[in-house]
């Protein structure tokens, strides 16, 4: 660096570290581990494997954890097997649906109408060149055979009997397809590829509709509408694209979504397993990537045809410098930063060596040391950066969790008081006895540092009864070393929070509690009757509350009109812009709809409509009624509800106002933008203003809306449930909002070459 107070202009490292599954892939550095050098290795054993024969192909499986960098690796495969000289026809298919129907769907959009028929034509071409392989038509016989003249060319040429032609390409595909399916419809569908009339029926029957009635003519009477008749289909194009020693690698992503959650039978098993053992002797190359689980979803038969398993191990200290080097070295007009031992192995050990959030923190500490003029990042940093992560999860989110479980529990509780002196705060507070009890202590992020004021913390909550139990649940970080140091001063040991196994982890402890705090039954009605008239109370003010805001309604349907009116130019963008002097030039409809998905993705999370519905509507009688609006009133008042609704206004205005400067830059400089230079410049800096703006957005905010509005669409709904769908949806759109960007770079420079 040179000098201090540079203004940020810019950053080497990914803002959000999740690779863009396209067809093209920004060359960024990779993190080089020994799971990417073997996963590399035997890429190109299978390259290099000459001459490429049947049965010579591989099944290899890549598993990890969210973030450890599995969809990278699968498009570098693929990048590398399409930098070959000829180029490998390789493919790259993350996974949409829960089965392999959309799977078998998403392959057969890949390919397209023209691939299949150009593999159907080399068996047309070797069909023709066998009846030319005779006297003087052998020199054209080997120029069909190598396709360097169209078999078409020829039959017509040397007027020969098409139809005849055609049934031979029908029994051969038969022949060579009978390895993965005793079907023959499949070889007549394909064959019925080279007739003219017979495109649409047959691409229909491929995407899974009714047979037309001249393809049942034909015998072809089943649909490829199941996952057996999927999986056969896929095992069938597969050997297409594998014959001849061509080459064909498929990268199948999130296999996990298909293979886990549920059973798999064993007629789709049996279709797995011929897949795989197609591809290894077609000579093709499959990767199945996913999360650890998919593998104990299979078979074992599936499984003995998988001939590598590559685990995505966590990065090392070593690694992540070599990484922040390397990618700032790529960037030489960029600031320089270091990034010394000490810190990246801070960075390491918080967050186990995930790289996307190795990655999201280079990005963060790098920006945060240019703003600041610094030279280096150092450990204060990194533990900076971590406590502002602590958002990510709230303290309420976790408290809510807790709350949820101790009355599903039907164990008595108060909440954030005071049990001795001021330095004895607890968030919950469970009393068994006149002079004891169990607390339970919420913090955000747990360092070493933090160590000693917990410490005062809870030798004063102990200090105030004669016999204190004590649980600390940490919402987000939790050092690992301070973790062992305040081990001896809890009940068994800290607990991080984590929705998918929280209630798993915690209900069995409160069991425990209520079977030992459990009081008379007398005790328990008298609670009971406390409660109704509490409740009875508080529903009367509730509902004076409730009359009073209905004055304002119509205000707020004036503004949701607004929004509607917002939502509307987005999607009809295409229609509405317009240059005076290009009339051809229009935005086009799929950079549009990446706007439109943006905006009905944050409306799906920040609306409660639902809630509001169950609210207004007929209820069966007085208490329901009663009941609905002091649950409702009380989501209101959880905190966290109105600073989420600014959040979204603010995340909405700022997706129209993208999408409005990138329809004016499209009209104005779009034109000009095919090749590199000014108008492009302009793409770019529009796009990574978007993207420093995002960064900047208070994502995490959002949570206490989505989870208003997840409770009143699934009421009543389990904690862990409740929690499991916040954060997916908050961690889905998250995704969908800071990628948004990139995207639309991208998306706009592919439809202008295209042009």
């Amino acid at each position: 660096m040179t000098g201090n107070g540079n203004p940020y202009a810019g950053n080497p490292f990914s803002a959000v570290a999740v690779a863009i599954t396209t067809d093209t892939m920004a060359d960024h550095p990779m993190i080089e581990t020994a799971a990417v050098s073997k996963a590399e290795q035997a890429l190109r054993e299978y390259l290099r494997s000459t001459p490429p024969l049947a049965r010579t192909g591989n099944v290899i499986a890549i598993s990890g954890d969210h973030g450890t960098g599995k969809t990278y690796l699968g498009l570098r495969l693929v990048q590398t097997a399409r930098a070959e000289s000829p180029p490998i026809h390789a493919m790259y298919l993350d996974v949409a649906s829960d089965r392999f129907t959309g799977l078998y769907r998403r392959f057969i959009e890949h390919l397209g109408r023209e691939g299949i028929r150009a593999r159907v034509n080399d068996f047309y071409a070797d069909v023709v060149a066998d009846s030319l392989a005779t006297g003087a038509a052998m020199d054209i016989a080997s120029l069909v055979r190598n396709r360097e003249i169209e078999p078409d060319e020829v039959v017509g040429g040397y007027q020969m009997m098409e139809s005849a032609l055609l049934r031979q390409v029908t029994v051969d595909l038969k022949r060579e397809l009978g390895i993965i399916t005793d079907n023959g419809v499949y070889a007549t569908a394909l064959a019925l590829l080279l007739r003219p009339g017979f495109d649409d029926a047959v691409w229909d029957w491929f995407n899974g509709s009714a047979p037309h009635p001249a393809l049942v003519e034909r015998g072809v009477t089943h649909r490829i509408n199941d996952e057996v008749s999927a999986l056969d289909a896929l095992g069938v194009f597969a050997l297409l694209h594998g014959r001849k020693g061509r080459r064909f690698v498929l990268v199948v992503d999130e296999i996990d979504k298909i293979l886990t959650g549920r059973t798999i039978t064993t007629p789709v098993s049996k279709a797995l397993q011929r897949l795989l053992q197609v591809f290894k002797d077609a000579g093709s190359f499959l990767v199945l990537s996913g999360l650890p689980e998919f593998r104990r979803a299979l078979d074992s038969d599936v499984v003995q045809r998988i001939s590598t398993v590559i685990r995505m191990p966590p990065l090392l200290a070593n690694q992540v410098h070599t990484f922040a080097e390397l990618a700032q070295r790529r960037e030489r007009d960029l600031p320089y930063v270091h990034f010394p031992e000490a810190a990246v192995e801070r960075m390491v050990k918080l967050v186990n060596g995930n790289p996307r959030q190795i990655i999201n923190l280079c990005h963060a500490l790098y920006r945060t040391a240019v703003e600041q003029g610094r030279d280096s990042v150092d450990t204060v940093m990194v533990e900076d950066e971590m406590r502002d992560r602590a958002g990510y999860v709230t303290r309420e989110e976790v408290a809510a969790a807790i709350r949820d479980l101790l009355v599903r529990e039907n164990i008595s509780y108060s909440t954030e008081q005071y049990v001795g002196n001021q330095k004895s705060y607890v968030d919950f507070w469970i009393e068994s006895a006149a002079d004891s009890g169990f607390a339970i202590l919420l913090a955000d992020s747990v360092f070493t540092g933090d160590v000693a004021d917990l410490l005062v913390r809870l030798r004063s909550v102990r200090a105030a009864r004669d016999n204190v139990e004590v649980v600390l649940v940490v919402a987000n970080v939790l050092d690992s070393d301070a973790a062992r140091e305040l081990t001896a001063h809890v009940l068994d040991k800290p607990v991080r929070y984590d929705p998918r196994s929280f209630t798993e982890d915690f209900q069995p402890l409160l069991r425990s509690l209520r079977q030992r705090y459990t009081g008379s039954p007398l005790d328990a009605i008298r609670e009971w009757l406390v409660r109704i008239d509490l409740a009875n109370a508080t529903t009367r003010q509730m509902m004076e509350k409730l009359d009073r805001d209905m004055s304002r309604f119509s205000e707020e349907t004036s503004l949701e009109l607004a929004t509607l009116r917002e939502r509307t130019n987005v999607v009809n963008v295409t229609n509405t812009i317009h240059h005076g002097d290009a009339p051809d030039q229009v935005f086009p409809t799929s950079v549009a709809g990446l706007f439109h998905d943006a905006l009905a993705g944050l409306d799906k999370l920040g609306h409660p409509d639902s809630l509001f519905d169950r609210v207004l509507g007929q209820a069966e009688d007085v208490s329901e009624h009663y009941r609905r609006v002091t649950q409702m009133l009380n989501r209101l008042a959880a905190k966290g509800i109105y600073e989420a609704a600014g959040a979204v206004s603010m995340l909405r205005r700022w997706i129209v106002s993208f999408s409005n400067a990138a329809a004016s830059w499209y009209v104005t400089d779009g034109p000009a933008a095919h090749q590199p230079g000014l108008a492009r410049a302009r793409l770019d800096a529009l796009c990574r203003t978007y993207e420093r703006v995002t960064e900047a957005m208070p994502l995490s905010r959002i949570a206490p809306l989505v989870q208003l509005v997840t409770e009143g669409e699934l009421d009543p709904i389990p904690a862990q449930t409740a929690q499991e769908a916040v954060q997916w949806q908050v961690r889905e759109f998250t995704e969908q909002y800071r990628t948004l960007g990139a995207k639309v770079r991208e998306l706009v420079l592919a439809e202008l070459s295209a042009r």
